[in-house]
């Protein structure tokens, strides 16, 4: 055997063998992301990313987590509202599920959206919730804002200054839970206490 022979050879093999450590890397990655915290990733995509487009063009991409820790910093300077725990968590996931070596076709992002929890346990409530006024506020602002205004006075989505629905709680808590028409479920990016919060807040306005 030639020495540029065993040198091709020698070549292929660690190509191989990084191939191997990236998919072992990336498994271990998707592993880090717990079974409550991957359907809240996708419920995050659904409700921040799809502001400005569809989730498809997300499920289309296959990249490295550079790239992907790179294109959510880009949102972010965009305009979209993401946490610093939320751009980890995006991230994570993101470069988990659809890194260069992963399947072209995969489940829906919305599959597992009802088992999704939110990034910090809250304790269980001794009794009915009670929003805070004072704290809607400023969870509006970072969720809702882009698509209902400031202040709530309307924008892509309709205004909810005075709107009917805040006087049907159960149908706002509906709608804010499992989304309706155009507006996406928000039920895994946001907890129960903060919708109870955004909805005080909105009955001030």
């Amino acid at each position: 055997m030639t020495k540029a022979r065993r040198t091709i050879i020698f070549s292929l093999v660690i190509g191989l063998m990084g191939l191997a450590v990236m998919a072992a890397a990336q498994e271990e990655d998707l592993g880090m992301v717990s079974a409550a915290l991957a359907p809240r990733a996708e419920g995050l995509i659904i409700a921040r990313c799809s502001v400005c487009h569809s989730a498809d063009l997300i499920a289309q991409q296959r990249l490295p987590r550079a790239r992907w820790g790179a294109t959510v910093e880009k949102m972010k300077h965009w305009g979209a509202e993401i946490s610093a725990d939320e751009a980890d968590l995006l991230v994570r996931y993101l470069s988990a599920r659809y890194h260069p070596g992963a399947p072209d076709h995969l489940p829906p992002l919305d599959h597992e959206l009802g088992k999704a929890e939110p990034l910090t346990q809250e304790p269980e409530a001794s009794g009915p919730l009670v929003g805070v006024a004072t704290r809607g506020a400023d969870i509006f602002a970072h969720n809702c804002q882009a698509c209902h205004g400031a202040g709530a006075i309307g924008g892509m989505g309709p205004k909810l200054v005075k709107n009917p629905i805040l006087k049907h709680e159960d149908l706002f808590w509906e709608t804010v839970l499992h989304g309706r028409g155009p507006m996406p479920a928000w039920g895994s990016a946001l907890s129960q206490q903060d919708i109870a919060d955004i909805h005080a807040w909105l009955l001030t306005r």
